[in-house]
């Protein structure tokens, strides 16, 4: 069975308007038409090769055999098979497809940017959602929006900076294209950016529920006390907070012994828990009234049990290296 199937996987009614459908759609539309979906799956897929075939019979079965490939989740097969005979053929694709989009769009790198962002976020996300509901198994609803969420930012953030980035953009969808999620290696570099120093109060004030009671907040803590904050996250007493390389969880760490699911954090009945979620490297709570008199009260790796009860002011270490405070949103004040 093909990887990102399920047996017996009722179809949805939207199974044949895919992902690669809409984005192929979303080219032939900026390339007024110089770029059809047989064009861009030569670029990408391992049938490509036939689509210019000498053989007139061979083109006319390979169009057809296309048609019903791209309009399911079946085109991911191919693309994967790709990717894993040369893990460069998404770089080079998306090198010759902008070159070809500059050259028939007549239009900017920033324009042929947004573009290619508007057919991400209202195609290219709806059409892996519609793969999901029809059985495709590698794609998650949670995890698509925060990583083209992410990926977005990003490319606008270089696009005020003075850099187009459609090379790197290309890549990434076709990459999210062949398994509903981007490159790892890429995420990583799109989560690193955290709110700057002196952020906390202008983060806290403009959560629209700012005083809602039972909620928490972590600050990331650096090692170097002279730029304490590294990043704030609103925890919710309602639904469980996860900390992880994975790009799945809530608060996402790029550091290697850190876990890809390495602790979650939950309120039960009005109290707060941490619990060490297996991970490789542990997670410790340590306690006190200033980062240097703080004393370890809980570690996972010596511990019979994976959770361990919070208090406001806690500092939760994972993997003896990253560093979390947990605070209610009422502590507001200098930081520690």
């Amino acid at each position: 069975m093909a990887e990102g199937s399920m047996p017996g996987a009722a179809k949805h009614e939207s199974s044949w308007d895919s992902a690669f459908y809409r984005f192929a759609e979303g080219i032939r539309s900026l390339s007024r038409g110089a770029i059809n979906y047989k064009i861009l799956y030569a670029l990408v897929g391992t049938n490509g090769r036939y689509v210019n075939h000498s053989n007139a019979l061979v083109r006319k079965r390979t169009a057809a055999a296309f048609s019903r490939l791209i309009h399911s989740s079946r085109y991911a097969d191919d693309l994967r098979e790709s990717y894993h005979r040369d893990d460069e053929v998404f770089s080079y694709a998306a090198s010759e497809l902008v070159e070809e989009l500059r050259r028939t769009s007549e239009q900017d790198d920033a324009a042929i940017m947004d573009a290619l962002l508007g057919t991400l976020m209202d195609g290219v996300q709806q059409g892996l959602l519609n793969e999901q509901l029809s059985g495709r198994m590698d794609v998650s609803r949670i995890r698509l929006r925060r990583e083209l969420g992410a990926l977005s930012a990003w490319c606008h953030a270089a696009k005020v900076g003075g850099e187009i980035p459609l090379e790197e953009l290309v890549a990434a969808i076709f990459h999210l294209l062949a398994f509903g999620r981007l490159d790892e290696r890429f995420a990583r570099t799109l989560f690193d950016a955290t709110p700057a120093e002196g952020a906390e109060d202008d983060v806290l004030a403009n959560e629209p529920e700012f005083d809602r009671v039972g909620d928490a907040c972590l600050i990331r803590v650096r090692d170097d006390r002279s730029a304490p904050l590294d990043g704030i996250w609103r925890v919710r007493a309602d639904e469980p907070f996860t900390i992880g390389r994975y790009t799945d969880c809530d608060a996402i760490e790029a550091d290697p012994l850190v876990s890809r699911l390495h602790c979650r954090i939950y309120c039960d009945d009005g109290t707060w828990y941490v619990e060490d979620t297996h991970s490789c490297h542990g997670t410790r709570v340590l306690r006190g009234d200033s980062a240097a008199s703080s004393t370890v009260v809980f570690d996972s790796e010596q511990s019979e049990s994976p959770v361990f009860k919070l208090a406001f002011g806690d500092r939760i270490e994972l993997a003896g290296r990253v560093m979390y405070w947990f605070r209610s949103l009422a502590m507001r004040g200098a930081h520690q």
